[in-house]
């Protein structure tokens, strides 16, 4: 049943009181990504309450980006992993934010400059480190139970959607199930949900390997579920050695609930692990 506002409520007075506004207004709903060319063609970021697919290739550097917007998230994000402890998380946030190449750092190889770009990185990583959780075997079960325990987490990051597979069988239609219990999640607990995942509907042979929506597979749970579903793309994985494509990444709007389709031009460090922002870093 339905219920009236009350008298002197107005139901429309936080929008309109937004209008003409412009960019002086701060919207209390939206979560900055980190990228400021992607806040712009979301029109602010990701909304509170919003399910967010990111979708590559093997390789692509998903894992990458979804911990960039962790570390980048206003406040303390919820990274949920189901494929790096968080000490493994650690390091790699320290080697993306120093821009020190994760080889070295893993085997303590840097030099004097290096050293003291790491120790400057810590300092800044502190306050902004997401809580990380590794998952095991738990399912939707276990993401639930640790956004329980971090209800102030206003981004919660879930890498990959494969990691929520609980048995080998039905695999479509778990991973389908998954994304629509996401989507109720963030509804539940007013946050933005981000859920990296591969794509396995993506034909080896075709010749433009740019990601689309069908290509994630999960009997299109993705473009009935999502918000927004941003397919990245890296040409260099398949250039065949063409170094001028080296580092030049798409972050391609595959669907967009509030807006159009288009892209957004990154750059990413294979070695350090670190992605930019090609028109505003």
């Amino acid at each position: 049943m339905s219920v009236a506002p009350a008298a002197g409520d107005d139901p429309f007075g936080e929008v309109l009181a937004r209008l003409g506004l412009g960019a002086e207004l701060v919207d209390p709903s939206r979560l900055p990504t980190g990228f400021p060319s992607l806040d712009h063609a979301l029109g602010g970021g990701f909304h509170r309450g919003d399910l967010v697919v990111l979708g590559g290739d093997v390789s692509a550097g998903t894992s990458a980006l979804a911990l960039a917007m962790a570390v980048r998230a206003p406040g303390r994000a919820l990274l949920l992993t189901g494929e790096h402890t968080p000490a493994r998380v650690r390091v790699r946030a320290l080697a993306a934010e120093a821009r020190v190449p994760l080889a070295a750092l893993e085997v303590g190889a840097v030099d004097e400059d290096a050293h003291a770009r790491l120790t400057a990185a810590a300092a800044r990583l502190r306050a902004r480190l997401p809580v990380v959780v590794t998952l095991g075997a738990g399912g939707m079960a276990e993401v639930e139970a640790a956004v329980a325990d971090h209800p102030e987490a206003a981004l919660v990051l879930v890498d990959p959607l494969e990691a929520l597979l609980t048995a080998p069988h039905h695999q479509e239609e778990a991973l389908g199930y998954a994304l629509l219990a996401c989507k109720r999640l963030a509804l539940a607990r007013d946050t933005a949900v981000v859920v990296a995942a591969h794509l396995p509907r993506l034909d080896p042979a075709r010749l433009d390997r740019r990601p689309r929506l069908e290509d994630l597979g999960a009997r299109g749970a993705a473009g009935v579920h999502a918000d927004v579903v941003l397919g990245l793309y890296r040409d260099e994985l398949y250039a065949d050695g063409d170094l001028g494509v080296a580092g030049g990444a798409e972050l391609r709007l595959l669907k967009h609930r509030a807006g159009g389709a288009g892209y957004v031009d990154l750059y990413f460090s294979a070695a350090t692990g670190r992605f930019e922002d090609l028109l505003d870093p």
